[in-house]
């Protein structure tokens, strides 16, 4: 069990670093007319996408050879070193790609968007987001492959997801804290990742690649 939390935690830690979604989430709360209603309409979209994604990752472990208790794990072993290669070239397409121009302010919308199109806007954010589907998928791949009676593999699935899901849960929650001084901090972070979005997704992309590259070769 230990050691099967410190396999996926990474993983999921990975799948939440995502500026993406974060931008997305600080948008929609710091937009002119917007508030509480519509980040938490967001957030639902991204839950929506994950929900799905824990299905399919569930349901494609399930029909993997079971996770060895000790040695060798080729099955995962070849799907992270795979997913290393698909990062890897996430990384490299993000350099080449201007992290300003994305999720450009489409300026003020009278009474703020609706509740319908910010979670649309997390439905869309969240599929698209392959970083974090990339470092999701084996997580959820390694609980169904580990043999955990159904309580346990729930909960694991649960903070799994959540801890996936903290770059749209976490605002709203830091801004019901903070209120108009925190509404101003997320403007400036929000400014500061746009800038330089295609830098840090590369980084972290980099970063993750190298670790699910070492290790898919340590599991051969």
């Amino acid at each position: 069990m230990i050691a099967l939390l410190f396999d996926v935690l990474p993983l999921a830690l990975g799948a939440a670093v995502s500026p993406l979604l974060l931008v997305g989430q600080m948008r929609t709360l710091t937009a002119p007319g917007s508030g509480m209603k519509q980040s938490w309409a967001y957030a639902t979209g991204n839950v929506l996408v994950v929900g799905g994604w824990a299905v399919v990752g569930l349901g494609s472990g399930g029909s993997l050879p079971d996770r060895p208790a000790v040695g060798a794990d080729p099955v995962a072993a070849g799907i992270h070193l795979v997913l290393a290669a698909v990062l890897l070239a996430i990384g490299f397409r993000s350099l080449h790609r201007d992290g300003g121009t994305e999720l450009e302010s489409p300026g003020p919308v009278p009474g703020g968007p609706s509740l319908a199109r910010s979670f649309g806007l997390g439905v869309a954010l969240m599929a698209g987001n392959l970083t974090s589907l990339v470092l999701y998928l084996p997580a959820l791949q390694d609980l169904a492959r580990s043999g955990l009676a159904v309580g346990p593999l729930a909960a694991l699935v649960l903070l799994v997801s959540l801890i996936t899901l903290a770059p749209s849960l976490l605002p709203p929650v830091v801004l019901v804290l903070t209120g108009a001084w925190g509404r101003a901090r997320l403007r400036q972070l929000c400014r500061w990742i746009l800038a330089h979005q295609g830098q840090i997704n590369a980084g972290l992309c980099f970063v993750f690649a190298a670790y699910l590259g070492r290790s898919g070769l340590a599991r051969l």
